[in-house]
């Protein structure tokens, strides 16, 4: 569910109309109705007045999740290598590709230093 569906379904679930919430938020008709179809997005001073309204979490309005208890949350899993963006994948390929070279600088260097001593 879209935050624009959970905004619609709680306003319905409180047995408010459209014109009663701008009411009680101090705002437009209009700015609900954007919400509600995806055209806007409450700011912040808003979800903090629809948590108290609706007695749910800005978790809840956000991302459609309440909190765990105590804070303690499971940390969202890290996505595989297949499912990393393209311009993720370019720029590990980038950091492997510069940090390879550091490497190879590094050891060329040492071997010079250590050829000189035998040369001398």
């Amino acid at each position: 569910m879209n935050l624009n569906e959970r905004l619609h379904d709680l306003r319905k679930k409180a047995g408010y109309s459209q014109e009663q919430l701008a009411e009680l938020l101090g705002i437009s008709r209009q700015a609900i109705s954007k919400w509600e179809s995806g055209q806007g997005n409450p700011d912040i001073d808003n979800i903090i007045k629809l948590t108290k309204i609706y007695q749910v979490s800005a978790d809840y309005i956000l991302m459609g999740c309440e909190n765990e208890p105590n804070g303690q949350r499971e940390p969202a899993p890290l996505p595989s290598k297949n499912e990393l963006s393209p311009e993720m994948r370019k720029a590990l390929a980038i950091i492997t590709i510069t940090a390879g070279f550091a490497v190879i600088t590094v050891l060329f260097i040492t071997a010079l230093s250590v050829m000189e001593r035998f040369v001398l």
